[in-house]
């Protein structure tokens, strides 16, 4: 997450650097995608550098991991979490993702923040789980867990503009590495003495990215 932090700032750093007098000219977005609805909500602010040159840093609130639920029913060899579908369902967590857009067709009358492009993009998540009662020896045991999703996207993708309305169209692919961390409390092989068999597990899984993007123009207008 420091490593994501870090490069979010010097890209940001840059973008904010004065370049004279086109920076006026330069637009700045605010996009919404529904595509990530089934399970969380995300907004980017997407800026310009150049004419072909464009920042994208977006976050989301994730809200359920409905997806994953669906995904560890299907047994294809994996080390599955020790979490129930109440906790899948019921999970909270955030989403941060940077990008860096570089437009390769651009309509000649108007290039700016329109045209195809392609994209390299850096993905982080973190999912909280809800805590979950397992009793043991007449003992109550709090087990909870935690997920962390991380990975790098590479997207083409076309973006339309009717004068302050854009509509973001975008396939891609990439890699992303998934990691839990839980807690399984347990007897141990006596059956005496109950321990907490603490696991962290991560699977390295292909990434497909089929979406949209809408976005309203902000930047100011020149006189």
């Amino acid at each position: 997450m420091k490593g994501f932090l870090y490069i979010t700032i010097l890209i940001l750093t840059t973008a904010l650097v004065p370049i004279g007098s086109a920076r006026a000219q330069l637009k700045t977005l605010v996009k919404f995608n529904p595509s990530t609805l089934p399970q969380e909500l995300d907004v980017y602010l997407s800026h310009e550098l150049s004419e072909a040159v464009t920042v994208e840093l977006g976050g989301g609130f994730i809200y359920t991991d409905y997806w994953d639920n669906i995904l560890n029913q299907i047994d294809f060899g994996q080390l599955k979490p020790n979490i129930n579908e109440h906790q899948y369902l019921n999970a909270k967590g955030y989403a941060a993702r940077l990008g860096l857009r570089f437009y390769i067709i651009s309509p000649k009358e108007e290039r700016k923040a329109a045209g195809t492009y392609f994209e390299p993009m850096l993905l982080f998540k973190q999912i909280w789980y809800p805590k979950k009662e397992k009793t043991l020896d007449m003992e109550d045991h709090v087990e909870s867990g935690i997920k962390y999703l991380s990975g790098l996207q590479l997207l083409i993708g076309r973006q339309h503009k009717w004068h302050s309305f854009y509509l973001d169209k975008y396939i891609g692919l990439g890699i992303k590495a998934k990691t839990y961390r839980y807690d399984n409390f347990q007897k141990n092989e006596r059956g005496n003495e109950v321990f907490n068999d603490w696991i962290h597990t991560t699977t390295w899984l292909p990434d497909i990215e089929l979406g949209i993007k809408i976005a309203f123009d902000f930047s100011k207008k020149q006189p």
